[in-house]
């Protein structure tokens, strides 16, 4: 009998042992993968908002290039950026390129591309823009603009003047702008960016912070991209953009910026323990990068 209770007493020792170290060897195995998890979303949020803001860009004219070109007023607002603040941004972003063999001035007016040169990721709907090159002078770059039009119809088969197949894209003149002073000053062959409005954003949905992403131009939904987030409080921030100018210095201008610092805060979806001992806390990883924007180095 004593045998007997010595052998019990040493298989519980032997398997508390065991268990202790299959519970050990599992939260540490849980949080390796929290922790892998955390610094994987953390970088591919990094990676989707600095590759959507790469082609946000502005056009940066002089005032005495501007006085001397009828299609630009001096009001325009030339930068991509529609909206800045801390916890979101909105943007114009390329969606499609081609390069332009005729434009119509008139009633409709139209910007007519070749069809061997259109590359697109979608069908450019009447919510969508175009960005048409022109400029005043061709032996200065200093009056070159993206003039920002408005598309009014999905594009249609529409020859260019040589017979080889085209598309043409019936456009809108905002800001101001009109077709007789926008049109004379294409140079055929330049390029025509398609775009639509994007917005990044910080938000809350199910009990969690995520990175939304929409497109503003369809009138969609924000869906996640990126999450969980820490909560955007006082102390702290899930997501947040500040915005530099040519000096590195902050501003709330958006035909001042030059570029977006982005900072992402990622949490881990529950409590890591480091020890058998510990209640462990949600672990959190930060990651700040900074996006130039296109034409960056102009002045």
């Amino acid at each position: 009998m004593i045998e007997l209770m010595m052998g019990l007493v040493l298989t519980l020792l032997v398997s508390a042992v065991t268990y202790q170290l299959l519970a050990n060897n599992q939260r540490v195995s849980r949080g390796q993968t929290a922790h892998v998890s955390l610094q994987d979303n953390v970088r591919a949020g990094a990676l989707i908002v600095t590759n959507e803001l790469r082609e946000v860009g502005y056009d940066d004219i002089s005032a005495a290039a501007t006085l001397k070109m009828a299609y630009v007023p001096i009001n325009v607002n030339r930068t991509d950026l529609v909206t800045i603040g801390a916890g979101g941004v909105s943007y114009f972003t390329m969606r499609g390129l081609a390069f332009t063999c005729s434009v119509v001035n008139g009633a409709p007016s139209k910007v007519i591309v070749k069809q061997s040169t259109y590359s697109v990721l979608r069908t450019p709907v009447a919510t969508d823009s175009l960005f048409l090159y022109v400029e005043n002078d061709s032996q200065t770059a200093g009056d070159d603009a993206w003039v920002h039009l408005g598309i009014t119809g999905a594009p249609a088969n529409q020859n260019c003047p040589d017979g080889t197949p085209g598309w043409a894209f019936t456009v809108g003149f905002p800001f101001g702008l009109t077709a007789a002073g926008v049109m004379p000053n294409v140079v055929l062959g330049g390029p025509v960016r398609l775009a639509e409005v994007m917005r990044l954003e910080y938000y809350a949905n199910g009990g969690k912070s995520w990175l939304g992403m929409k497109s503003v131009s369809a009138n969609t939904q924000l869906e996640p991209v990126i999450g969980p987030l820490a909560d955007s409080t006082a102390g702290q921030r899930g997501l947040t953009f500040r915005y530099l100018d040519k000096a590195n210095a902050v501003t709330a201008v958006k035909n001042d910026v030059r570029s977006i610092e982005v900072t992402l805060k990622g949490v881990t979806d529950e409590r890591v323990r480091g020890s058998a001992a510990a209640r462990g806390a949600v672990d959190t990883l930060s990651l700040v990068t900074t996006v130039a924007l296109r034409n960056a180095l102009r002045p």
